[in-house]
């Protein structure tokens, strides 16, 4: 049974904070609308070198990451996170126009906890983010 007291609540001294990494302001916007009403915190980057800048300033719980972005893509951004000790933890939820099984297999590979293809369904995204929020905070 998963403990209800790691739901994000707004009164936290230190609440659950999600960065959100898409170069689509607008796919920001709703993920951050959806996210703070649930409770959490978000933060928003909208490239690879953005969000290694907001990393290194304060460590998010989790990150929603888009893969197609200019610059640095979501698995190459992945792989630079996942690469550093300091922030290997972070889990990393990719949302992706691309619904391929090809690129679910690389978000994986990359270090990835979880693929969700847009438009995705508000519900099961916020329930991938609770269940990869919870775990992190167990362990």
């Amino acid at each position: 049974m998963v403990n209800q007291s790691l739901t994000p609540h707004p009164d936290l001294a230190n609440p659950i904070t999600i960065l959100i990494v898409d170069d689509v302001l607008d796919n920001i916007r709703l993920l951050s609308r959806i996210l703070v009403k649930r409770g959490y915190q978000t933060r928003k980057a909208l490239n690879g070198s953005m969000a290694l800048t907001a990393i290194k300033a304060s460590k998010p719980h989790l990150i929603l990451l888009d893969v197609q972005m200019p610059e640095m893509s979501g698995f190459e951004l992945c792989q630079l996170i996942k690469s550093h000790p300091d922030t290997a933890d972070i889990p990393i939820i990719f949302v992706s126009a691309n619904d391929d099984s090809s690129e679910k297999r690389k978000a994986i590979q990359f270090g990835g906890v979880d693929y969700i293809p847009k438009p995705f369904n508000i519900e099961k995204l916020v329930e991938v983010i609770k269940k990869q929020i919870e775990l992190t905070l167990i362990n």
